[in-house]
């Protein structure tokens, strides 16, 4: 029927009635942008960090410069990246941006917003990161005296630098253990494996010595535990103070790193993630093969293992140091 002989009442409604599509379309919201975003992420730690980041990216660029997300422009984009270089140190900043980057160019993929890929290099450049404080290790003495100073202070905190410097873990890793992850696979506890849920959900199984296997079954003693409960087995390795069979989160663990640290009166930079480039570096010192220690450590890609393999040749090349003789 031609619109123009409608009845007189549905004249007017013609164009409410045929909408033009372009017109109607509703522009995504910042909400439902990170919504999908963070659904392609598979790492639980990662979707965490990453709608942290990118939140404060949303809430300086529409709260501070009062312009909307899907607005945004290079020179806004420059801004932010000045904000987060004046007030975090180079390696914050870095992971900041490198987390902004990734997010907007899954938008502009997705024609919500408009900086290229190729702008973004630029005006989301991380700035340069002269020493990444996770990347320093402990020699044996410094880690020998955090855990003289944990096993006197909390058996709980000791078990957590044991395991970390045993098995070489992630903090998410960390915190994931359960009871009934340890698992004997010989007899008289003379091979233990460990089950780890690494990033992506990846399994692996780490083994773990005797002298950890003691550990681990006198803190589940100590806590009222059975390593013969199927409740128990479900349970947290490491729980919280809170009760509720809470586990630690991995906020806690970087504390109670840090206050070890402080203990051990050691005055570099160290992490959690630096405990775990302790044990790579050594297992390289010691000549393991480079995939028995990407395995070990659950590395993806044996470009991240040959770090360690570097770290180790720099530390040989030093080697003069150790040697105090007189000549």
């Amino acid at each position: 029927m031609d619109p123009g002989n409608l009845p007189a009442p549905y004249a007017g409604a013609v164009p409410e009635l045929v909408p033009d599509a372009a017109a109607s379309r509703t522009p995504p919201t910042f909400e439902d942008l990170l919504a999908v975003y963070l659904r392609t992420l598979s790492s639980p730690q990662t979707i965490k960090t990453y709608n942290t980041e990118i939140r404060m990216l949303a809430s300086y660029i529409e709260g501070e410069l009062g312009v909307r997300f899907g607005d945004i422009s290079a020179e806004e984009l420059s801004l932010y990246r000045e904000h987060l270089i004046k007030s975090y140190a180079p390696a914050t900043a870095a992971k900041k941006l490198t987390a902004a980057r990734r997010f907007l160019v899954f938008t502009y993929m997705g024609g919500a917003t408009r900086v290229t890929p190729e702008a973004l290099k630029f005006f989301a450049k991380s700035p340069r990161v002269s020493e990444d404080s996770s990347y320093n290790v402990l020699t044996e003495e410094e880690l020998a005296r955090m855990l003289g100073h944990a096993r006197s202070g909390s058996y709980r905190d000791y078990v957590i630098l044991a395991v970390m410097a045993s098995c070489g873990l992630r903090e998410a890793e960390l915190v994931g253990l359960k009871i009934g992850d340890f698992r004997e696979a010989g007899g008289a506890g003379e091979q233990i494996q460990v089950k780890v849920v690494g990033k992506g959900g990846k399994v692996r199984n780490v083994p773990a010595s005797p002298d950890l296997w003691r550990v681990v079954q006198r803190h589940v003693m100590l806590t009222g535990r059975s390593l013969n409960s199927r409740t128990d087995a479900l349970r947290p390795l490491l729980e919280s103070r809170e009760g509720n069979a809470r586990p630690l989160t991995t906020r806690s663990i970087r504390n109670i790193v840090k206050k070890y640290v402080g203990k051990a009166g050691i005055t570099k930079a160290i992490s959690p993630h630096s405990i775990r480039h302790t044990v790579g570096t050594n297992m390289a010192v010691n000549e393991a093969p480079l995939l028995v220690i990407q395995q070990f450590l659950g590395h993806s890609d044996p470009k991240t293992t040959l770090r360690y393999i570097r770290r180790a040749e720099e530390l040989a090349s030093k080697a003069y140091q150790y040697n105090t003789l007189p000549i």
